[in-house]
């Protein structure tokens, strides 16, 4: 029986003959619809995916099929080994690498003007655009008809065809398939070489062009020169010079020689974490040294990743509330459930000897094997607070580090979701957050790259707000959405009502990440999960709360009175207690609605 693929490859042969002008579009969407892959929703196997991305790799511009050979090598069964490995893994770093070596094998001889490795890693762009759509959410596959992809495949075609090498095509290649980008064998002995990665990864979000024919590489640094597209100021050309440990004036000197023999217009001399003191200073005010600038890692991102109008915001916002002030500690409650049954066997809770909440929440954001965490808790029982108060916390540790110039902890990003329940995705939630409220990027990949870096704190409160104004399906694709940004190397804390959950084991299930009714929005790794309950005020909690609002007698009054310490258990509950004292002393019925 022919397979699919076989079908498909004759049929591109057959076609190549036909003299009927009708352009590249129309013969792949012809060929796509006569085998039925014309929709993103037909291409349910690896096969399928594998035959659609041959229809689209055949034909150039005006419709003219690639040599038949070259067509005919994605036929044998090993190169389609190759890809099969691709659908199924991220990692491109092994499958690339032995594709292209059977090409080089297979076809190195057959040609004058291709290179096999190169045809091998532009079939490989394609297939992996259309690995990327078949995994999208559903309601974007939905919207991509066929004329639609035809034009996406063709701008990435277009965008590769630019590139200036085999290895910048590689890079690309690895950027698609979500592997990291990888280094010359050449980094290999140098110490910087976890710097370079990290610079790497960052310039290519940035889309900064790095020249192919110049990289040094020592033990202790390591050179490049990069352009930008669009100048961030009058120069272009930038020598970029990494280098482990502190900052020397030593480097100094050397950078500024190496701007001189390479040409370039100035050069931007990068540390991991330190610059000694007097290369600062001459960095800084030496005339003879105007062209070199020294960042350490987190000073070079500040200049594409500014935070400080959102940081502004949320101290305001904090000082606001006066929860730098009137804040309380929160306990909280964490149980045990058997792996198997789901029942509960066993308990622990955090109270003042173990720090409260906020150590438990400091602990797991040292653990690197669980990277997101759900707060549950009662109406008024002090989510909200806690997610103010606990970005107030790594507000003022980051500012610390910032100011004394050491490794900075996570930015805490607070986003309130009642402020953004109409958002679809969580691609256009940030889009509000970020890029229109609070201008702090310029695009999703770089906020993707800034998160699995590691180097934000996100905390999304109020998820009932949320999930109140839909149904069960889409609060649980709500949720998934949300889940996407808890990759490796990021923390994410979501809270939620307790109450929102009518079914308790429902609601742990989902804010575990253990009811997976809906996956399609999760992409690649899956993120790990907790769940905390807070506790109510105990009588001592209470009582702390009353004497930084009321006076001596009114705590006394509220503190004897059982039907108002059973409210106050919810801090929410303590200011409209006092307000609605009088009423209460007038022999009013005492409820919570009532007093809300």
């Amino acid at each position: 029986m022919e397979l699919l693929v076989e079908k498909v490859i004759n049929a591109i042969l057959r076609a190549t003959g036909i003299e009927d002008n009708i352009g590249r579009s129309q013969r792949v969407i012809r060929l796509l619809e006569r085998f039925n892959l014309n929709s993103i929703e037909s291409l349910v196997s690896f096969e399928d995916v594998y035959a659609h991305a041959l229809v689209h790799y055949a034909f150039n511009e005006k419709g003219l099929c690639k040599p038949e050979p070259l067509i005919s090598f994605f036929k044998e069964k090993e190169v389609r080994d190759v890809f099969q490995i691709a659908y199924r893994d991220n990692d491109s770093s092994v499958w690339l690498a032995k594709g292209q070596a059977i090409a080089q094998f297979k076809l190195k001889d057959k040609f004058l003007e291709l290179e096999p490795k190169r045809e091998l890693g532009a079939f490989s762009t394609v297939f992996l655009e259309i690995v990327k759509q078949t995994r999208s959410p559903e309601e974007i596959r939905q919207e991509h008809l066929l004329y639609e992809l035809e034009r996406q495949i063709r701008e990435v075609q277009l965008e590769i065809q630019k590139l200036p090498s085999l290895e910048a095509l590689n890079q690309h290649v690895y950027k698609m398939s979500g592997g990291r980008l990888s280094l010359p064998p050449s980094a290999k002995n140098s110490n910087a070489a976890q710097l370079a990665h990290q610079l790497m990864e960052w310039f290519d979000v940035l889309n900064y062009d790095r020249d192919p024919d110049y990289e040094v590489w020592q033990v202790k640094y390591f050179e490049w020169i990069i352009s930008f597209p669009k100048p961030r100021r009058k120069f272009s050309r930038i020598l970029v010079r990494g280098v482990d440990g502190e900052v020397s004036v030593a480097d100094l000197q050397s950078v500024q020689k190496s701007i001189k023999e390479t040409e370039s217009d100035e050069g931007w001399l990068v540390g991991s974490r330190r610059i000694s003191k007097a290369a600062r200073l001459i960095s800084d005010t030496d005339d003879a040294y105007t062209d070199v600038t020294c960042y350490t890692f987190d000073e070079l991102l500040d200049e594409d990743a500014d935070f400080s109008n959102y940081l502004d915001w949320l101290e305001e916002e904090i000082k606001l509330r006066r929860i730098h002030t009137d804040y309380l500690p929160l306990a909280c409650r964490k149980d045990e459930l058997d792996p198997i049954s789901q029942q509960k066997i066993g308990v622990s809770i955090y109270r003042e000897e173990d720090g409260w909440i906020d150590g438990y929440v400091d602990k797991w954001l040292d653990d690197p094997a669980k990277e997101h965490l759900s707060v549950l808790g009662e109406f008024g029982t002090g989510k909200t607070w806690f997610s103010l108060h606990y970005s107030w916390v790594a507000l003022q540790r980051y500012k610390d580090a910032k100011k004394r110039g050491i490794q900075r902890p996570r930015i805490p990003i607070l986003i309130p979701l009642r402020d953004y329940s109409k958002s679809v995705t969580v691609e256009s939630l940030f889009s509000e957050f970020f890029f229109r409220k609070h201008e702090i990027l310029k695009s999703y990949s770089a906020f993707e790259k800034l998160n699995r870096m590691g180097k934000l704190l996100l905390i999304f409160d109020g998820f009932d707000e949320m999930a109140a104004r839909v149904n069960r399906q889409a609060m649980i694709d709500n949720f998934w959405g949300l889940a996407r940004v808890a990759v490796p190397g990021a923390k994410a804390i979501l809270t939620c009502r307790t109450e929102h959950f009518p079914d308790a084991m429902e609601g742990r299930k989902l804010l575990s990440a253990e009811l997976k009714a809906s996956t399609a929005n999760l992409t690649g790794e899956t993120p790990q999960f907790e769940v905390l309950e807070l506790e109510k005020f105990s009588d001592y909690q209470i009582r702390q709360l009353l004497v930084k609002k009321t006076n001596s007698s009114t705590v006394c009054e509220i503190m004897t009175n059982p039907q108002l310490i059973d409210l106050a258990r919810r801090p929410v509950m303590v200011e409209l207690i006092i307000e609605a004292l009088p009423d209460i002393e007038s022999s009013k019925p005492i409820d919570m609605s009532r007093i809300y």
